[in-house]
C-alpha cells in the first residue's frame, strides 16, 4: 500500500501554525505522513508589518520556534509521524513546488498570510503562488482566533531559543532595515521639498501665464524668472525644515 503524504509549508509564523494543526488533522483521517518543510529565510518583515500587534506576535514566534520543529513536536503529541526538511533561503514558492515533485504528496497545505492591498502586491503571496502552480491539490487555511491554535501556540513558545548569533542576526538586519527606511523617507521627502517650488512655477506658468510675465517693479525681471531665482533657497530653506521635523518626531516616538 502507498504511503499517503502531506506537505506542509510552514515558517513558524501564526497563519503556519494554523497550517500545521490543520495538516496534522488532515493526517489522522487519510493516515498520513506530514512533510514539514521550512524555508529558513533571513529576511526581516516590513516596518509597517512590525507596527501591527498579530504581525508582531508572529514575528515572536518565528524567532522562538522553527516551524518543522513545532510541527514535529505537535504531531508527536497527536499521534502522527511528521518528516522535518530544512531549505535554505530561497525562493519560496519554487522551493516549495521543487519538494513536492520530489516527494509527491497527496496534499499541500499552507497558511495564508493574510496580506491584503499594497502589502500583498508588493511582497507576493506563497499561498496564491502555490495554488496557481502546484500539479498536487493544495489546501490553504487562514488563521482562527487564538483558543483554536491554544495548544499549537504553546508548543511554539515552549521551543528553545536559537542559538545568540542568531538572535544577533536577526536585530542587526531589523536595525539595518529600520535605518535604511528611515534614510529614504528623509530622503523623499528632501526630494519632494525641492520639487514643490517646480511645480509652483510651472502651475503659474500654465495657468496664469499673464502673471508670470508680470515685471516686477523696480527690478528688470518678470515674475517667473524671479520664481526660478528663489526656487533653490525656497527648497532649501523646506528640505531644511523637513529635516528639523522628521527629527522631532523620532525623538517624540522614541520618548
Amino acid at each position: 500500500m502507498t504511503e499517503k503524504k502531506i506537505l506542509l509549508a510552514t515558517d513558524g509564523s501564526k497563519p503556519a501554525l494554523m497550517a500545521t494543526k490543520k495538516a496534522i488533522e488532515e493526517a489522522k483521517v487519510m493516515d498520513a505522513v506530514v512533510h514539514a518543510l521550512t524555508i529558513e529565510e533571513k529576511a526581516p518583515m516590513t516596518l509597517l508589518e512590525k507596527k501591527q500587534e498579530n504581525i508582531a506576535e508572529e514575528r515572536y514566534l518565528e524567532i522562538k520556534s522553527r516551524g518543522s520543529e513545532v510541527a514535529k513536536e505537535y504531531g508527536d503529541r497527536e499521534g502522527v509521524e511528521v518528516v522535518e526538511k530544512k531549505v535554505e533561503s530561497g525562493p519560496v514558492v519554487a522551493a516549495i513546488l521543487e519538494y513536492a515533485e520530489e516527494i509527491d504528496p497527496d496534499l499541500i497545505v499552507v497558511g495564508n498570510s493574510g496580506r491584503s492591498g499594497w502589502e500583498k502586491v508588493r511582497l507576493g503571496s506563497v499561498a496564491e503562488g502555490i495554488v496557481k502552480k502546484a500539479d498536487h491539490p493544495v489546501l490553504v487555511t487562514r488563521v482562527k482566533n487564538d483558543d483554536y491554535l491554544k495548544d499549537i501556540l504553546e508548543i511554539a513558545r515552549e521551543m528553545p531559543l536559537p542559538p545568540i548569533e542568531e538572535l544577533e542576526e536577526i536585530i542587526d538586519i531589523d536595525l539595518e532595515e529600520l535605518e535604511i527606511k528611515k534614510q529614504l523617507g528623509l530622503a523623499f521627502g528632501t526630494l519632494l521639498a525641492f520639487l514643490l517650488p517646480f511645480f509652483g512655477l510651472a502651475a503659474v506658468v500654465s495657468w496664469a501665464p499673464d502673471i508670470a510675465a508680470t515685471n516686477i517693479i523696480g527690478y528688470e525681471m518678470n515674475v517667473a524668472l524671479f520664481w526660478i531665482l528663489l526656487i533653490f533657497p525656497i527648497g532649501w530653506v523646506t528640505a531644511i525644515l523637513f529635516n528639523q521635523y522628521a527629527k522631532k518626531y523620532d525623538k517624540a516616538k522614541e520618548t
